[in-house]
């Protein structure tokens, strides 16, 4: 099943601006019933951002993407 990625606004507590910070990710089969479950739950400072497609790790102690070690959700949402 698919994963939708979310954001949320916060308050800096250093610099007092407000930003924007990654939220939960939430697992529905379609963005509309991910928007239900936040809107069922009450997550009303979640905003969805996009669906999670693939995660690519870093490279033990580096900065360069280990693409051996990425997870394709599109190829297991197929299975």
């Amino acid at each position: 099943m698919p994963f939708f990625c979310t954001q949320m606004q916060v308050v800096n507590q250093h610099t007092k601006e407000l930003v924007w910070i990654d939220g939960m990710r939430i697992e529905a089969p379609t963005w509309e019933l991910a928007q239900d479950i936040i809107d069922k739950e009450n997550y009303h400072y979640l905003i969805i951002t996009g669906q999670l497609v693939k995660e690519i790790p870093c490279k033990e102690g580096s900065y360069e993407p280990d693409w051996k070690n990425a997870v394709d959700y599109d190829k297991l949402n197929q299975n």
